[in-house]
């Protein structure tokens, strides 16, 4: 029976391709004082995936380009507000963001940490339009300012 479970389990995993998340990093630089230039916020997360068999490798990295922000507003992404660069890097070919829908609302900003709610969605295709994909990226992020040595 337990051959069995194992088996199962793994045949599901392969054929509906799962994700798991290894690890995420979320970082700020700017500031979000009127004249001190954009606020940047910066996720990038490493993926481990099963798509149709052994382990694939991704890193995604979500850039967000703030300005003229207000505290609890919701901004739409894309706007004139907030630019995005998303990029995907697996282990061959990679992919840059097609299409996007979603918001932001900055909770709060101090000198060490940024606190927002995000909900974005992006479909995102390889550069030869072999392989789309849908990211998600919902919920609440604090980004710690980006230090000099990092």
């Amino acid at each position: 029976m337990t051959r069995f479970t194992t088996a199962a389990v793994f045949a599901l995993t392969a054929l509906c391709g799962c994700a798991h998340l290894a690890s995420s990093r979320a970082i700020f630089t700017g500031s979000a004082n009127a004249g001190d230039g954009p606020l940047v916020l910066r996720i990038t997360r490493h993926m481990e995936e099963i798509v149709h068999g052994p382990d694939i490798d991704e890193d995604q990295l979500l850039v967000l380009e703030l300005r003229d922000f207000e505290l609890n507003k919701k901004l739409a992404i894309p706007s004139e507000k907030v630019t995005l660069g998303f990029s995907v890097t697996r282990f061959g070919p990679s992919s840059k963001d097609v299409t996007s829908k979603g918001y932001i609302i900055v909770r709060s900003v101090s000198d060490k940490k940024v606190v927002s709610h995000l909900h974005l969605d992006i479909v995102a295709r390889t550069s030869d339009g072999s392989y789309t994909q849908q990211v998600k990226f919902h919920g609440d992020y604090t980004f710690d300012r980006e230090s000099d040595h990092d």
